[in-house]
């Protein structure tokens, strides 16, 4: 059992201390060319303020082997906090037109992820919740590296940044 927990341990280290560096070769930054309107941003960025604070708890969650918690936080991520209970038609309608494929397609692999994180916590499987974990955090990390690398720099390369002198 100290094995299992200090593997699951290691794994958030390893995942936190190397995230930063998580990027798909060829693709460039995009998020500056996603026009939302003011409202669907603030939906967006509160969506977001979620689901960062379930990934911190998830973390924890799973340290003590609090499966309840990790399910019930998946599924919550899994669904999606705000954004699917409060856009209007017409927003949802502004989300088709604006997202591109590739940020839906990230976006459907976060999901399924939180899914898989939540059957693994219901399994009481620690390894496997870890590994789900990590590549949850994963997704974010390449999401938005690819798409809102200007709101997180530390995504850019160092030879992607201007020069100028």
């Amino acid at each position: 059992m100290k094995i299992r927990i200090m593997t699951i341990i290691g794994v958030f280290a390893c995942l936190f201390i190397c995230s930063a560096s998580i990027r798909a070769d060829g693709d460039p930054p995009a998020g500056q060319d996603i026009q939302l309107s003011p409202e669907l941003l603030d939906l967006l960025r509160a969506e977001m303020r979620e689901i960062s604070t379930g990934i911190q708890g998830i973390a924890v969650s799973l340290a003590t082997a609090d499966w309840g918690s990790v399910k019930q936080t998946s599924a919550k991520i899994s669904a999606s906090y705000i954004m699917k209970q409060s856009l209007t038609p017409a927003q949802a309608n502004e989300l088709k037109q604006a997202l591109p494929e590739q940020f839906k397609l990230l976006d459907a692999e976060f999901h399924r992820r939180a899914d898989r994180l939540g059957a693994a916590a219901e399994a009481h499987n620690a390894e496997l919740a870890a590994f789900h974990y990590s590549r949850l955090v994963e997704s974010c990390a390449h999401c938005h590296a690819r798409f809102a690398s200007q709101r997180f720099p530390g995504f850019t390369r160092a030879h992607e940044k201007e020069h100028h002198h």
